[in-house]
């Protein structure tokens, strides 16, 4: 996979919120607590950073129980589970239910990864995110992408254990002993960086009751851009910076380090090695986004050097200088 800043759909955390609102967790508490504004629910289609996303879970369940993803997940209706509202519930089967997600995931999440294959009636499933996790948040993750499997298979009817093997990275205090109330004793801790379910294939061919609307169509997919690609690393800084700029959050390095994950100096030689520099790209997304905006005549020049994380309207003007020879006021002017 081409090294780019790990992002999931906003919607990827709405049966989360809910979850806390439930319980009078203050959403706008837990979303600043990892660095997230209120544009999963107010954008829920809008990626975010995985990073934080990853770490919204994983405290939540350090304040309410390191099972937590799965109470989240059997609590939660099929509409609200990302991918099973979207794109599972037009399937015949939960393999097929499955099949139709894989098929998705790059839409969905950019280093989240899912195979599987029918070996001497059964199933292995394997799961996996290409990202480096610490190993309680790695646990947390998997933890949830085991129970959302689980309920694809509950909705045909088949009766618990569901599961034939779960092989998963175990908490580092807890273990996997939190994990047997809900998939009996045939779950085990491993090593691997991902987890590997066995499922019978009676249990994955099993009919569901209700088939719902199909809604994978032929363009459902292209409909929607993958976050994934090919893509540099310096094209997937700049595309963040003007995400960030479209949830009207002021860029900065800071933010966009903490969500690649990686040290700040390994940030910036990565950039260097493919000859970008963060202030350059940064400018690059600051220049076209000024033109826009000011051609928007209700919008004050105080306002976007606001927005553009400038310390002041004097910097933002020198830096417009630079870009056009002429101060904003009367480049509006001019285009006006």
């Amino acid at each position: 996979m081409p090294a780019a800043i790990p992002l999931i759909r906003g919607f990827a955390l709405l049966p989360t919120l809910h979850w806390l609102a439930d319980e009078g967790v203050s959403i706008e508490r837990a979303l600043a607590e990892v660095d997230l504004s209120l544009s999963p629910i107010t954008y829920p289609f809008r990626p975010i950073p995985l990073a934080h996303a990853a770490a919204l879970l994983r405290n939540a369940a350090r304040e309410h129980g390191p099972d937590l993803p799965c109470r989240i997940v059997s609590r939660t209706s099929s509409l609200e589970i990302a991918m099973l509202g979207k794109v599972a519930l037009g399937a015949r089967t939960p393999g097929e239910a499955l099949a139709r997600i894989v098929a998705a995931l790059p839409y969905y999440c950019s280093h989240e990864q899912v195979s599987f294959e029918r070996k001497a009636g059964q199933y292995v499933v394997r799961e996996f995110f290409a990202h480096r996790f610490d190993p309680e948040t790695k646990h947390t993750l998997l933890q949830y992408a085991t129970a959302m499997i689980d309920r694809i298979l509950s909705m045909a009817g088949s009766p618990p254990p569901r599961f034939a093997k779960i092989e998963i990275p175990p908490h580092p205090i807890h273990k996997v002993e939190h994990l047997r109330p809900w998939f009996g004793d045939r779950v085990i801790g491993t090593e691997s960086r991902g987890i590997t379910v066995l499922i019978e294939g009676r249990v994955m061919e099993r009919a569901f009751s209700k088939v719902g609307r199909d809604r994978l169509n032929p363009r459902a997919l292209d409909s929607g851009a993958s976050l994934r690609g090919g893509e540099t690393f310096s094209d997937s800084v700049k595309a963040f910076l003007n995400l960030m700029v479209e949830n009207d959050e002021a860029p900065s390095m800071k933010h966009v380090v903490a969500a690649t994950g990686m040290s700040s100096r390994t940030f910036q030689r990565q950039l260097k090695e493919e000859g970008a520099s963060f202030s350059d790209l940064l400018a690059d997304v600051r220049r076209s986004e000024t033109l826009k905006r000011l051609k928007e005549r209700n919008v004050t020049i105080a306002a976007i050097a606001t927005d553009l994380g400038y310390s002041d309207q004097a910097t933002f003007t020198r830096a417009f200088r630079r870009w056009t020879g002429v101060p904003p006021s009367r480049f509006r002017a001019a285009a006006s």
